[in-house]
């Protein structure tokens, strides 16, 4: 009769395999290096994981399913009631990505794995589908809050979910490079304040929206 498999293997296994591939890159470590670093054996290894690719994108899918459980607890609380109160749905808001942040400053090293494939071009993808996920979260909240009266009536979604999840990535990725961790509170609120208000002082939005107004009755002509 077999022995029935270790229960604890599997975690030891992907908690060494994360190690390993944050110093070496996916395509330099080895599966001897995983298994000495859990203190299991090979055959312990291929007894859960076909390949170290598969561990690697075990790794990923178990984070990027962990973060969103995060985002969905987090944006639970939005709804047409909150959409009343612009003080409450902006203390809501911050809410939300500081915890977000948090999360993933506490998860950095697979964060760090996915922002560069594990060190492999084979797994580049995975950025791409995790930004693009984002987007699509950004997308509804966009719509959400246009209909509640909280966004412009003719905003463009498309195009402001594109620089306001492109914003979140370049912050990430800047986290990312830190060694010591940041006022993600302090972080969040500059973020709040530029995508929401923006950059552009009361004379500079005038001659925005005169501009933005011109060019659609340019088009109505």
């Amino acid at each position: 009769m077999s022995r029935p498999a270790d229960p604890h293997a599997k975690i030891d296994l992907l908690q060494a395999a994360e190690a390993v591939f944050l110093e070496h890159g996916l395509d330099k470590a080895r599966v001897e290096d995983i298994t000495a670093a859990a203190g299991r054996s090979k055959g312990a290894f291929y007894l859960h994981f076909e390949s170290k690719e598969d561990a690697f994108r075990q790794i990923v899918e178990s984070f990027l399913a962990r973060l969103q459980s995060c985002v969905d607890s987090s944006l639970k609380d939005f709804g047409g009631a909150i959409a009343g109160d612009v003080g409450a749905f902006l203390e809501q808001c911050r809410r939300s990505d500081v915890e977000i942040l948090e999360f993933v400053w506490q998860n950095r090293g697979v964060v760090r794995l996915m922002l560069e494939g594990g060190g492999s071009a084979q797994f580049g993808y995975l950025i791409d589908e995790f930004a693009e996920r984002s987007r699509q979260n950004t997308k509804r909240l966009l719509r959400w809050g246009v209909v509640e009266g909280l966004y412009r009536r003719d905003l463009d979604v498309e195009m402001a979910s594109l620089v306001i999840s492109s914003a979140y990535d370049r912050v990430a990725r800047d986290l990312m490079r830190r060694e010591r961790k940041p006022d993600l509170e302090r972080v969040v609120a500059e973020l709040q304040k530029l995508l929401l208000g923006g950059v552009a002082g009361a004379a500079l939005h005038e001659v925005i929206d005169s501009k933005v107004k011109n060019k659609v009755r340019s088009k109505r002509a």
